[in-house]
């Protein structure tokens, strides 16, 4: 008995030193909640947070690289700052994001939209309108091309975007040289300043290398490389008119295929990426990212003797791709959310971190306060600095246009139209703007389709 009292005066101890635990970690709790309410209702939002503010974000996302760098940067400076990360595919955070908002669920506190259905999701009632109170952001802060890709269709900025994606064309030097007598990006592009002028080109390549060099690596790539370069957008009002808006990317889709300007390889298969260090393909289209996450990663030989290089494509540049960040109506820290995308994206440290990675920062002081920052140097492309090449050469002179909210499913469909043409030689491009009449008159009964 006396053996069993004591157990009990032990677990009853136990018992009262864990409720008092627990009451003390909630009086914590309370404290860093009451406090971070104080600074957050006293440090105005245009004024960096004190160095031990304590907070968490939570954020959904699909690049593991971006979000591990730019978060371990920004907690350097903010070390008591914590993050909750969930990895969603992209092509599934639409459905995600409108499926917690019907049933009223959790939404991040940081959300991303990546380009191709961001018409879509900015008008979705879950952003914080950035332009207004308490955020007060200038959208002249960042490179006006990005612009109409950062708002909706209140003209309300959603979103700012995680870094430039501008356009030219990769080439490959030695294939350049041998089969065009030079791999200058000056005089290449004087030789071909015009899709016209590639297509002639493309003609001798293939003749001149007995049918086995192709001036372009995807009908894809080339489709989509050509849609972007035209800058109205895809819907107006409620009409939506093929052959004015598509008909020429792909009358171009078809003269590459029958004239052999460009192989049918599909993008981002194994096919595609062993490509790269082959030596059937001189062009190919290739954005800031595509430096480091395409050309750099399939072609290791390349790094060893410089053999790439960049230059602006014929008729225009163009923005290949991009993913913006915003905060949302339910996020409970919103002073700690904007302290972290203003480092992310507006923010000369942020822009470092973002160097590191071979990407660039959208905000323009960013390379006023240290001009390094334009360069990004790459064993692959020699002496040429692809990053002063783009902020210099290719940024000037590129087209973009506005986002709708029907972009996602006129993306879908392209592809379709796309895989179509890839796949049977027989399709012309009359035939491909007629099936794609027929898909979106399907998806989007509401819309004149003509």
């Amino acid at each position: 008995m006396k053996k069993k009292a004591g157990w009990m005066c032990i677990i009853l101890i136990f018992c009262l030193l864990a409720g008092c635990s627990r009451q003390k970690a909630q009086e914590l709790r309370e404290e860093e909640s009451k406090q971070q309410k104080i600074i957050q209702e006293e440090v105005a939002f245009d004024e960096p947070l004190p160095k031990d503010y304590k907070g968490t974000l939570t954020m959904w996302g699909w690049d593991v690289s971006y979000y591990r760098t730019i978060t371990e940067a920004f907690q350097k400076l903010y070390p008591n700052v914590s993050f909750e990360y969930v990895s969603v595919e992209h092509k599934d955070l639409p459905q995600k994001y409108e499926t917690a908002l019907i049933v009223g669920g959790e939404l991040p506190d940081i959300a991303w939209s990546v380009i191709d259905t961001r018409g879509e999701v900015f008008e979705l009632d879950m952003w914080e309108p950035l332009e207004q109170a308490p955020y007060n952001f200038d959208i002249s802060e960042v490179y006006e091309y990005l612009h109409p890709h950062m708002m909706n269709t209140k003209g309300n900025v959603c979103g700012i975007e995680q870094s430039l994606s501008p356009a030219g064309l990769a080439y490959r030097r030695d294939l350049a040289q041998k089969y065009l007598g030079t791999d200058d990006p000056g005089e290449l592009e004087a030789m071909m300043p015009d899709w016209e002028s590639f297509i002639e080109k493309g003609k001798e390549v293939y003749e001149k290398s007995g049918g086995k060099v192709y001036m372009w690596f995807s009908l894809g790539d080339i489709r989509q490389f050509t849609q972007e370069q035209q800058q109205a957008a895809w819907v107006s009002g409620k009409d939506i008119d093929v052959e004015k808006t598509f008909g020429r990317s792909l009358e171009l889709v078809c003269r590459f295929r029958d004239e052999h300007i460009s192989d049918n390889l599909i993008a981002w298969t194994p096919a595609w990426n062993a490509a790269m260090e082959g030596d059937e393909h001189i062009f190919t289209a290739c954005a800031t990212w595509s430096v480091k996450f395409t050309i750099e990663s399939h072609d290791p030989e390349g790094g060893k003797t410089g053999r790439w290089g960049l230059m602006s494509a014929p008729e225009g540049n163009a923005n290949w791709g991009g993913t913006a960040m915003g905060i949302t109506k339910t996020c409970k820290d919103k002073r700690l959310a904007w302290e972290f995308l203003k480092f992310a994206t507006l923010s000369t440290e942020g822009a470092r971190a973002l160097n590191s990675m071979g990407l660039m920062t959208t905000a323009k002081k960013p390379y006023e306060e240290e001009p390094e920052l334009k360069s990004y140097k790459s064993n692959w492309f020699g002496a040429q600095d692809p990053g002063v090449y783009y902020m210099d050469k290719i940024i000037p002179n590129i087209k973009t246009r506005a986002l709708t909210p029907q972009d996602g499913i006129i993306h879908n469909n392209l592809s379709l139209v796309s895989s179509a043409l890839n796949g049977d030689k027989n399709i012309s491009a009359q035939d491909a703007l007629e099936l794609l009449r027929t898909e979106l008159s399907k998806e989007l009964p509401d819309f004149n389709v003509y």
